[in-house]
């Protein structure tokens, strides 16, 4: 049986303590780690980075500070969508990237706590 396809009551106990004390009903840990994860990739930080101190971007921009092609960049924003951290709207041929609501609440913070270690702050 994978992780996966144990129930919340089946998990190691530690994981069940996760579920109960940290995601409660409404936040599942598999999704939560995920996040985590399309932060933790060098692009993927900068890109959060960008936003988080720049706001709204249009993707050439982006595309050009991170001396990329647009078509390059499309699957880290794509995943940092899909994770919940970033939303994009177009501006007729333009797409523009901004935090999501949910970026907001979590990318600053992370963001604050390295500038904070690095004495930058």
């Amino acid at each position: 049986m994978t992780e996966r396809e144990r129930t919340r009551d089946e998990r190691p106990t530690a994981l069940q303590r996760v579920d109960r004390e940290l995601l409660g009903e409404h936040l599942d840990l598999d999704r939560e780690v995920n996040r985590l994860a399309a932060m933790g990739e060098p692009t993927r930080f900068t890109i959060l980075y960008l936003l988080a101190t720049d706001g709204e971007t249009r993707s050439g921009q982006l595309a050009e500070v991170l001396d990329r092609q647009q078509n390059d960049l499309y699957h880290h924003l794509n995943a940092l969508e899909e994770a919940g951290l970033i939303g994009k709207y177009r501006d007729g041929s333009n797409r523009i990237y901004e935090l999501s609501p949910l970026g907001e609440q979590l990318v600053p913070g992370v963001f604050e706590s390295i500038r904070a270690r690095a004495g930058t702050a």
